[in-house]
């Protein structure tokens, strides 16, 4: 009896020995899997350089500001007399705005531009001139920022009422690091001042448009099928297809922080492209975020792989060594950087396809023969391919995808339970 309960401790802790070497080599091959994250940042850096250096080359992301008056009024404080900085919002502000978009290359990293056909038009109140110019304007000026003004390839002219008047350089915002135009342009009377023009942008990534209208309208379309809205504001309507997309926007000033006029006080250019709406060309699947993603599944795939193996030892007298554990844990690993490596190339589906098909088959085919067995490494095959596909339908799913993790991982772990629930674990070593 005595003999029959050594036999058994000895077996007990052969197997401990087996289970602790086991997870060490698990943990070693989940840290080799988490390693490609840091190459993965380091890729992702190089591909936000080569946009940015596209970019500077084409065109930044533009922000529109605009078009705002700008005029000094006389004040009369006392005995003295003085010129002040007055700025009045339009009262009706559209925009219709087309994009036109272009995926650029610097190398083997891509990014989307545009060129934007902008049509601009609106109206100054009646009320808003009359306050002008009961108090005198000197130096009229209509002011448009724009992030990058080397987006612009021609001249345009502003219709002020009816009549031309040619756009300069320079924002006429009397603030630091401005861009974009102005126009030195006529006030009299206190009727209305209908204006409009048109330009043609061109930028990287998207567009963003400050409604400084009383009430703004605002309308993007582009042939890109995957925009992603940005900004203070969601689109009042939209409508997205594979062919494209149109959205717009109805806005108010009550939904925003500054008044239509104000007087003397600095203009805060930040706070106007704060409220501003717009729209990025979005490229669809974000191929490093996937990746990364994906890495932080590795324990799950070594976890349940080497439990596979164990099973297998130990239920069916197949000897797996601690080395044939390393090999499997480290093909498993390197699924993560051909995944990187490839989805550069190719694409994230194809890439991920051909990834899971080269370590699927690499594993299968050893197992045939450390499991001794080509009917035993059918298991693993199922299990892989099982894994990869859950892993694959997992990474599109975004507000759900805890649930889904969590209910798959129950159903794995009440599937081990079940056929190990007859398993007498103190007498596996009497079949060695």
């Amino acid at each position: 009896m005595s003999g029959s309960v050594s036999y058994r401790n000895i077996m007990t802790d052969t197997i401990s020995i087996k289970v602790l070497a086991i997870g060490i080599i698990g943990v070693a091959c989940f840290v080799a899997s988490l390693l490609v994250m840091g190459l993965v940042e380091e890729r992702q850096h190089r591909a936000d350089e080569a946009k940015s250096e596209i970019a500077q080359g084409w065109g930044e992301r533009q922000t529109i500001v605009g078009p705002m008056l700008i005029a000094e009024v006389s004040v009369v404080r006392g005995t003295s007399s003085y010129l002040e900085k007055a700025y009045v919002l339009p009262a009706i502000l559209n925009y219709e705005t087309v994009l036109e978009p272009e995926v650029r290359s610097r190398g083997i990293f891509k990014s989307v531009v545009y060129v934007s056909k902008v049509k601009v038009s609106g109206e100054f109140s009646p009320d808003d001139m009359r306050s002008l110019t009961s108090r005198g304007i000197y130096n009229a000026t209509l002011a448009v920022e724009i992030t990058d003004t080397r987006g612009i390839e021609r001249q345009f002219d502003l219709n002020w009422r009816g009549t031309s008047f040619a756009f300069e350089p320079g924002s006429g915002f009397e603030t630091l690091n401005s861009s974009g135009l102005h126009v030195a342009v006529p006030i009299s009377g206190s009727a209305k001042i209908p204006f409009s023009f048109e330009l043609k942008l061109k930028g990287s990534e998207g567009i963003l448009i400050a409604p400084l209208g009383t009430e703004t309208s605002l309308s993007i379309a582009s042939l890109w099928p995957n925009p992603k809205f940005v900004g203070k504001f969601l689109p009042t309507s939209r409508e997205i297809t594979k062919d494209g997309f149109i959205s717009e926007w109805h806005l108010s000033s009550l939904g925003r922080s500054y008044p239509a006029t104000w007087q003397g006080e600095k203009l805060d250019l930040l706070q106007f492209a704060g409220s501003a709406a717009g729209v990025d060309l979005h490229p669809g699947i974000d191929t490093y975020d996937m990746v990364q993603r994906a890495v932080k599944y590795a324990i799950l795939f070594i976890v349940l792989t080497f439990a596979a193996y164990f099973l297998f030892d130990v239920l069916a007298g197949v000897h797996v060594h601690p080395i044939q554990y390393l090999l499997v844990g480290s093909a498993l690993a390197l699924f993560y950087l051909l995944l990187l490596s490839l989805t550069e190339q190719i694409g994230f589906t194809p890439a991920y396809l051909l990834a899971t098909t080269m370590i699927a088959f690499l594993i299968t085919s050893y197992s045939a023969f450390v499991l001794k067995s080509r009917r035993r490494a059918f298991p693993i095959f199922a299990l892989l391919t099982t894994l990869y596909a859950y892993l694959y339908f997992i990474l599109h799913l975004e507000d759900y995808a805890l649930i889904a993790g969590s209910l798959f991982l129950f159903m794995i772990l009440a599937a081990v339970m079940y056929m190990t629930r007859n398993t007498d674990w103190f007498s596996l070593g009497k079949k060695e």
